[in-house]
């Protein structure tokens, strides 16, 4: 008998009260993605199949910048793209973003997988909140009091 080792994911359910349109042009359109970036953040997107993408974010005298590849792109439902920051890391992970209309809104399935998420979630002690997990719970935060505003 074999025995497989799970490797851990990081996944994030949200609700919000848009549409499902909405929700996937903050991950695709650079005038949407803005609710939950800064200003002084760049896009460089090519939404298809295959297409690349880049976000340059500047804090004060430090730069972040994310890359990576669009995999799966089914508007409004579903967005599957890998994920890279390589100044810390050559590794890619993968973002699975799943949108479920309902009678009110949405609900959102966010799925982060790969070897960084990995290690970094097998390195958690018990009840903790991983540095990932943070900052993408920070993004939706700020995406549904933009929307707030919005309705």
């Amino acid at each position: 008998m074999t025995k497989t080792i799970e490797t851990p994911s990081l996944r994030i359910v949200r609700k919000f009260d848009v549409a499902p349109e909405v929700v996937f042009d903050a991950f695709t359109k650079p005038e949407s993605m803005r609710v939950w970036w800064t200003d002084q953040t760049t896009f460089d997107i090519d939404l298809r199949v295959g297409g690349r993408w880049t976000i340059i974010r500047r804090e004060e005298e430090t730069v972040y910048t994310a890359t990576g590849e669009y995999l799966e792109i089914d508007r409004p439902h579903r967005l599957q793209y890998t994920y890279a920051m390589p100044q810390f890391s050559p590794n890619s992970d993968t973002i699975s973003i799943t949108i479920i209309p309902e009678e009110m809104g949405c609900v959102v399935t966010f799925v982060q997988s790969g070897e960084d998420i990995a290690s970094e979630l097998r390195a958690l002690l018990p009840g903790s909140t991983s540095a990932s997990e943070e900052g993408w719970q920070q993004g939706f935060d700020l995406m549904a009091a933009a929307w707030v505003k919005v309705t």
